[in-house]
């Protein structure tokens, strides 16, 4: 693909994001011309009771490149951004970007776009953990090495900020909810497509400028672990279509 005609999609989720969208999406719209390709924005408010939808809204209004998709009720995260891969055309680039304003868009999204060309997925890990409380840390940890284990993954993060063409994920049925999601996509992207070109990048965090993440919260624990199970039996039963021949075919990795 010409890199002219290249479109990069920011996909920016949000629960309850209000106090912190507006400068989101202004850091987007300030670094976008800079980059190589084209940006669009979709905005996903995911059942928020605050003002988030009416922020999103007038963000719309007055920024012709974005968009914004409504879920009346939380569906989860690895809902929402599929709901966004629908409409967007094969050989998008797609970085979800959380809105509660944590990462820092511009650095680490050069570190992406450098890497593009001869890669389909590009996941990021973090380049300065110690922005983050121990708690936080052992709790990524953990995740990835559940995640690993499961699925044989050799890759240092999975949660982090990542780029990659839509066709890598799109028309993936997926089933588990919260961050669990993304390891269950990645796991069935790979059995639809062995070939599929996948490395690894640095992202940079600022911290959580408003609020205080849950991801450590013993209730939020439980779920996490209940639904990466839940992922990784519908991973085992999708490897099962796949080998048996029942599932898509081999596709050639993605240009």
């Amino acid at each position: 693909m010409n890199p002219e005609s290249e479109t990069l999609c920011v996909i920016i989720p949000c629960l309850d994001e209000e106090a912190s969208i507006d400068a989101v999406v202004d850091e987007v719209l300030e670094h976008a011309p800079k980059l190589p390709t084209a940006v669009e924005i979709v905005l996903i408010d995911d059942g928020s009771t605050d003002g988030t939808r009416e922020r999103m809204a007038a963000i719309c209004a007055r920024e012709p490149t974005c968009r914004m998709i409504v879920n009346d009720e939380n569906v989860g995260l690895g809902a929402s951004v599929q709901k966004a891969y629908r409409d967007l055309p094969e050989g998008t680039w797609v970085t979800v970007l959380p809105g509660d304003g944590e990462l820092v868009f511009s650095v680490s999204l050069d570190n992406f776009m450098a890497l593009r060309h001869d890669h389909d997925v590009i996941l990021g890990y973090l380049q300065n953990p110690v922005i983050r409380t121990l708690g936080r840390r052992l709790a990524s940890w953990a995740f990835t090495r559940v995640a690993a284990t499961l699925y044989g993954f050799p890759w240092n993060y999975l949660n982090g900020l990542k780029m990659y063409k839509v066709e890598a994920f799109r028309s993936l049925e997926v089933v588990s909810g919260g961050h669990a999601y993304v390891a269950e996509m990645l796991a069935k992207a790979q059995l639809r497509n062995p070939c599929l070109r996948i490395t690894q990048a640095p992202f940079v965090a600022r911290g959580r400028p408003f609020g205080a993440s849950k991801a450590i919260a013993p209730r939020a624990v439980l779920r996490a672990l209940r639904e990466v199970w839940s992922g990784a039996r519908a991973v085992s039963a999708y490897r099962r279509e796949v080998v048996r021949g029942r599932g898509p075919a081999t596709a050639e990795p993605g240009r």
